[in-house]
């Protein structure tokens, strides 16, 4: 053949055509992009199914291993859609001869020319069947050459089986055996498989149809056995239009599945959860019961959290149970989560803001705090915080750990006060708190007091610190196949010897006696660690506790914000918090809680010393190195007491504070109140209040005094025996 210019470009041509053909077969195929495209299946700690989420393309897909399936699935499916499955190079000359003899002599298209190979590339190619039939075809074959290089026919039969459309949204053997016959696919019976082999030509067949191929198939692959045609015909609704609803829901999971999904948008595969079916179920039967009880109280909902720390673990606990609302398909707020709804914390955050100040060395649980009328001025001055009690009342002296059992508010921000609420906001911040994105001045002191706001799952998680040492624990939610799933990380927030300090004033039912009473929801015949809260109006209601083993958050309210009738966290949440706390303990052998860091010692109340026996203490645990070495003074003897000489002080008005004046309304009913701690009327002892430097105030034998109010800034000196030892400085605008 003589060589031309023109022989030469179609030389080149076909060099270039078989060049990009070589290149094509031999690009790699990586078995692992088949599985991208599977659902997320989240299972219980029973293994029972708790939802699905679709892949990309709408569809639910699981990826189970080929030694999974039964031999006779295998067999049934090679025998229905590709006989010479293991022989051919991924195309079958000898059906697509076959294929096209009938086209030919009976000018029908007939079905049987493509592989299970064919089949997967189309699957993982849709784009592929839009182009024109002559383009389509060729490129089909080729890739499937380029398949069966690249991977082998188990791979292959393991992406087509997990992957091939059956009925409506389902994709793969898996999905439909977990959906339509309620069991995994290696338990499927032989008629069973062959009825989901079936549908693969025709997912949505006529009733007659389905019956005559089921039938046809048996006979070839089992003819000893006669299939069950009405119970394959129910169990696959063949007939019926299908849901697309993958699992029977269940309203107490509902919150769980859809926390879960949104946590991990990208996950794919089975889920193997932590999160136990039982437990949940009990949780939510304790909610509605407890939730009857608290109606007559205006309180319309209740949510609880509950981890498990896992033994040998310090770092990590375990998400067993969550319950967002009482009814997930109520109508209004019953999708409402309200495990992870912020609200304001009320006196939760009071624990993490006592073990920061006892860390810091700032403050010792037997520090002396003085809950007492105390007026803070604001950063900016531009006013004054003047925080109340639950009560309406001041308990004068006592200790930080009384302060906390009892839930005192002055003695919690004069706390906040000297760590400094940027410190505290930033330990929040650290505990996971992430939703505290204003700077410190936007919260103010009031943050001690739960202003900022948290959820169940924040305050349960970081609570959990106390039991775990001081360690902040990442979640474990489950495995996904080898890998572990975690929420967050673990870090270390306090010192174990300030973990075990709170823990005890925590768990010390004397302790919190005087505010709770004797008998309340808050006492076990165990050690269980315990704080509530009450935001302002009785609006939510908090109770947070934990055991060794079990970290449990309650709260009830209103998701519309509404007001309860004064249920507080130790009635409302408490209720439900102590029932489902018993049932997560009974199953519990030990349920001791040994000090490892602290050791008991005798304090007296108002000093903070060791105790005398003269004195009124209180045991607090204690470690050693900061434990108090000296007895108290005060104390020595009991008819010395009277003769005590302490240092008088101005407790109210504050230094700074900032007071209003009405014009409408008289001044006589406006007076300035003045209050001196540690005064007690003797003739021998002479304070005198000075205003401005010149006005002497009478003091009362009571040591309450007032001030008549006028516009400006005012100074007032506290005198005693001719000296000034201490002078403050207020505003009345």
């Amino acid at each position: 053949m003589k060589f031309t210019r023109k022989t030469g470009k179609h030389w080149f041509i076909l060099i270039a055509i078989n060049l990009c053909l070589f290149v094509f077969l031999l690009t790699p195929v990586s078995f692992e992009e088949f599985k991208t495209n599977s659902s997320l299946r989240i299972l219980s700690l029973e293994k029972a199914s708790i939802g699905n989420k679709t892949n990309v393309s709408g569809a639910f897909r699981d990826w189970v291993s080929l030694d999974q399936y039964p031999k006779h699935v295998l067999q049934t499916v090679i025998f229905a859609e590709d006989k010479r499955f293991y022989n051919h190079p991924g195309f079958d000359p000898i059906a697509m001869l076959r294929a096209l003899y009938s086209l030919v002599n009976w000018n029908e298209k007939t079905n049987g020319g493509s592989t299970i190979t064919q089949q997967l590339v189309r699957i993982q190619n849709p784009k592929i069947r839009s182009l024109p039939g002559y383009v389509r075809k060729p490129l089909e074959i080729l890739t499937s050459v380029r398949y069966t290089i690249w991977l082998s026919k188990k791979e292959i039969l393991e992406a087509y089986l997990n992957s091939i459309s059956i009925r409506s949204n389902y994709e793969g053997f898996s999905s439909v055996s977990r959906k339509y016959f309620r069991k995994h696919v290696r338990f499927l019976s032989v008629e069973e498989g062959v009825a989901i082999a079936v549908l693969i030509r025709s997912n949505s067949p006529s009733l007659n149809d389905f019956k005559r191929r089921v039938v046809l198939l048996m006979n070839l692959i089992s003819p000893e056995e006669k299939p069950d045609l009405e119970y394959l015909v129910s169990s696959l609704e063949i007939g019926k239009q299908t849901e697309v609803l993958s699992d029977v829901l269940k309203s107490e999971n509902q919150h769980f599945k859809f926390w879960i999904q949104s946590e991990l948008p990208g996950l794919t595969g089975s889920l193997e959860t932590h999160f136990s079916n039982e437990t949940n179920h009990k949780i939510h039967q304790i909610v509605l019961s407890e939730l009857e009880g608290l109606r007559k109280y205006n309180v319309s909902n209740a949510s609880v959290i509950a981890f498990e720390i896992p033994e040998n673990k310090k770092d990590e606990i375990r998400l067993v149970g969550m319950i967002g609302s009482k009814n997930f398909f109520e109508d209004g707020f019953g999708q409402v989560n309200g495990a992870l709804a912020y609200r304001d914390a009320g006196s939760t955050l009071k624990p993490m803001l006592y073990a920061l100040g006892v860390e810091r060395n700032l403050v010792q649980i037997n520090s002396i705090m003085h809950d007492e009328n105390k007026t803070f001025p604001l950063e900016d001055g531009s006013g004054s915080y003047i925080p109340r009690n639950a009560d309406l009342q001041f308990w004068g002296e006592m200790t930080v750990a009384e302060a906390l059992a009892n839930s005192r508010n002055i003695p919690a921000v004069e706390t906040a006060r000297k760590i400094g609420v940027g410190e505290f906001l930033s330990f929040l911040r650290k505990s996971g708190m992430n939703h505290l994105k204003e700077g410190s001045d936007r919260y103010g002191l009031g943050l001690s007091l739960g202003t900022g706001g948290a959820n169940l799952f924040q305050l349960a998680r970081v609570y959990a610190s106390f039991p775990l040492g001081g360690i902040l624990p990442k979640v474990s939610i489950g495995k996904n196949g080898n890998s572990e799933i975690y929420f967050g990380s673990s870090k270390v927030l306090f010192s174990k010897e300030t973990a075990e300090e709170i823990t005890h004033i925590l768990n010390d039912s004397s302790l919190r006696s005087r505010a709770f009473g004797n008998r309340n929801f808050m006492d076990f015949p165990y050690p269980v660690s315990i704080k509530t809260g009450t935001s302002k109006d009785f609006r939510n209601s908090w109770t947070i506790g934990f055991t060794k083993k079990y970290i449990i958050g309650a709260w009830v309210g209103n998701f519309s914000g509404e007001k309860t009738m004064e249920v507080s966290g130790s009635f409302g949440a408490g209720r439900i918090f102590h029932s489902v706390m018993r049932y997560m303990m009974e199953r519990e052998t030990d349920r001791s809680y040994l000090p490892v860091s602290v050791l008991p010692k005798r304090i007296c109340r108002k000093t903070g010393m060791l105790a005398l026996e003269t004195c009124p203490f209180v045991t607090l645990h204690m470690r050693e190195l900061r434990s108090p070495k000296e007895y108290c003074s005060r104390h020595k003897e009991k008819e010395n007491l009277s003769e005590t000489k302490e240092s008088i002080t101005i407790s109210f008005p504050a230094n700074g504070q900032v007071f209003l004046y009405h014009p409408g309304v008289s001044k006589n009913s406006q007076e300035i109140p003045v209050r001196l701690r540690n005064y007690r009327y003797k003739k021998d002892r002479n304070p005198s209040l000075v205003l401005n430097g010149s006005f002497s105030i009478p003091i009362p034998i009571s040591g309450n005094a007032s001030i008549p109010i006028e516009r400006g800034e005012h100074s007032l000196a506290l005198k005693e025996e001719g000296k000034e030892i201490q002078k403050i400085r207020f505003i009345v605008k």
